[in-house]
């Protein structure tokens, strides 16, 4: 495993460098995967791009790492971050502007603008990649001179101090794709051809990607003036038929909520994305964290029902999201995605076969939509069919128009009905009618039944407890939560029956997560790992954190 850390300043172009690296990689046939953080302020502020290569197919890409093999700075800040995490045979290179290093060699004249290529060569250099296979990255993206002798200079200065076996091209095709990338894929596998969104941190990602990728495929993106625009717009698509989704993140949500009570109120599905960052408030838009559970599971003037499920993976992403569109169309009502920042933005690498076989694996269900005419007079859009979801028409089938209002209404849909009866038929039907949804993918398990101690988690935390379980998995078991509403409560119970102790983790202050699930961990002892600080776990701060809190040894 090889690790490479650049840290420089916003508007630096830190992302592009990284980018850069990573379609070397792809193009030499390595898997990779990046994590990226940047600065909460919208000037300023530093960004750092770290990336791990794996020589070996085999094994799998552990999650971020404590350790890199080397580092390339452009200040003091980038210093400070890592001079305890380089290993100790390699060295941290910084520019002019580093005051506190200890190896004056290291200081080098190079310009502000520029430093992102100089860094890409310093770390081609390190890793003994073909001077041409890169030059040929640096071209495609800058066609000037300067940038090219910037990277010619950083290759030189570690051509000779190479990582280990330099990397050489192979026939394996791996594609970078994010969380985000991972969304908007399925959405289109899902039947998506319409997407209205608004920009925000992190969900932008997905409104860039659709607007490039529907043009061709017949569908568009239309950019509107604010989240409760989008989300109106949506309802407006699918009451048409046409499957869509929004995206944004916490305080987009805030002023969708009204919306995703109306669906509930008129049962028309829609697919909501929730990229969880740190709140409340504008909060730490760039920091990742999952404290939005408890608003996403109960937010909303009223009570109504949805479902609320959360990917595991990068690559679970696209199934999560197929599935969810499936969802939404047979109990016609909201479901959202929950992720958090890091999962929506981390990038890995991927075979393109599995990324085929994610995007074809669902079948499309639009559930019990009316495509055909209706015998005038007959069609009753509310009704309730022994406790299943109703038929439901588009605009255009003859004999099946409706009102959609989000006043309380009849089984036909009209307003001012008589409410004692409506509330104890059709509102209880619409209450509880994802009380007990059909998804066979609730919840993922890692190692083995036996194990005397349980860790709970999902979204960016899941790759820290597979790899954790994997490790030791005579010792621990390892659940990906999937569907965090409503709780698959006698599958939990019965996945944990055999273990001592649970541990759930999560990127949050409250413990949300545990507190949903306390019903199926309540004879159980239980403890919680919770952080809410924007960052991330490294490997190693996650068992740390694992001994502190259990006193166990892994």
């Amino acid at each position: 495993m090889k690790s490479f850390a650049i840290l420089g300043l916003t508007g630096q172009g830190i992302e592009t460098g990284g980018e850069i690296l990573s379609n070397v990689l792809k193009t030499l046939g390595y898997k990779h995967r990046v994590w990226r953080d940047f600065s909460t302020i919208i000037r300023g502020g530093h960004t750092a791009y770290e990336i791990y290569i794996s020589e070996d197919d085999e094994i799998e890409l552990p999650p971020r790492l404590e350790k890199v093999d080397l580092a390339i700075v452009w200040d003091d800040e980038g210093v400070k971050r890592y001079k305890d995490r380089v290993k100790n045979e390699y060295s941290i290179y910084g520019s002019k502007q580093v005051t506190n290093t200890v190896e004056e060699k290291n200081i080098l004249d190079i310009p502000k603008i520029g430093f992102n290529v100089w860094a890409v060569g310093v770390i081609t250099g390190a890793l003994g990649i073909s001077f041409k296979e890169v030059q040929q990255q640096i071209q495609q993206r800058f066609k000037d001179q300067k940038n090219q002798d910037l990277f010619y200079e950083g290759f030189q200065l570690t051509k000779t101090r190479c990582v280990g076996r330099p990397l050489l091209k192979r026939d394996t095709e791996y594609a970078s794709i994010s969380g985000n990338d991972a969304l908007s894929l399925g959405a289109i596998a899902g039947g998506v051809r319409h997407y209205f969104g608004y920009p925000i941190t992190p969900a932008s990602e997905i409104l860039e990607n659709l607007s490039e990728w529907l043009p061709p495929l017949g569908g568009a993106t239309y950019q509107v003036e604010d989240e409760i625009a989008a989300i109106h717009a949506a309802i407006g698509c699918s009451f048409s038929g046409k499957r869509t989704i929004v995206a944004t993140s916490g305080p987009g949500i805030s002023l969708m909520t009204e919306g995703i009570g109306y669906c509930s109120a008129t049962e028309i599905p829609l697919v909501i994305i929730d990229n969880q960052r740190g709140g409340p408030s504008t909060g730490m838009p760039t920091k990742t964290e999952q404290s939005d559970l408890n608003h996403l599971k109960y937010g909303g003037h009223g009570e109504f029902s949805r479902v609320l499920l959360t990917p595991t993976s990068v690559i679970d992403c696209i199934t999560v999201i197929q599935e969810a569109l499936n969802l939404a169309d047979y109990y016609q009502c909201p479901v959202i995605i929950a992720l958090d920042l890091d999962l929506a933005l981390r990038r890995v690498s991927l075979p393109w076969t599995e990324i085929e076989e994610a995007i074809n694996g669902i079948v499309i269900d639009r559930g019990r939509l009316i495509t055909e005419n209706v015998e005038d007079g007959k069609y009753i859009r509310y009704e309730s069919l022994d406790g299943l979801p109703p038929n439901r028409t588009i605009p255009g089938v003859k004999g099946g128009a409706y009102v959609a209002s989000g006043d309380e209404h009849d089984e036909r849909g009209y307003m001012e009905p008589d409410f004692k009866e409506v509330r104890q038929s059709l509102h209880l039907r619409r209450l509880h009618k994802t009380d007990d949804i059909i998804y066979h993918r609730a919840f993922s398990k890692v190692g083995s039944e036996k194990a005397p101690i349980t860790i709970i988690g999902t979204g960016a935390m899941g790759e820290l407890i597979e790899h954790l379980v994997n490790k030791d998995p005579e010792t621990y078991q390892g659940i990906l939560l999937r569907q965090l509403s409503p709780v698959p409560l006698q599958e939990l119970i019965d996945a944990i029956k055999e273990t001592k102790k649970v541990i759930v983790a999560e990127y949050n202050a409250t413990g949300q997560i545990r507190t949903f699930i306390k019903e199926a961990i309540q004879h159980k002892e239980v403890n919680s790992i919770l952080r809410f600080d924007g960052e991330h776990y490294t490997e190693e701060e996650f068992e740390k954190e694992l001994v502190q809190r259990l006193g166990v040894s892994t």
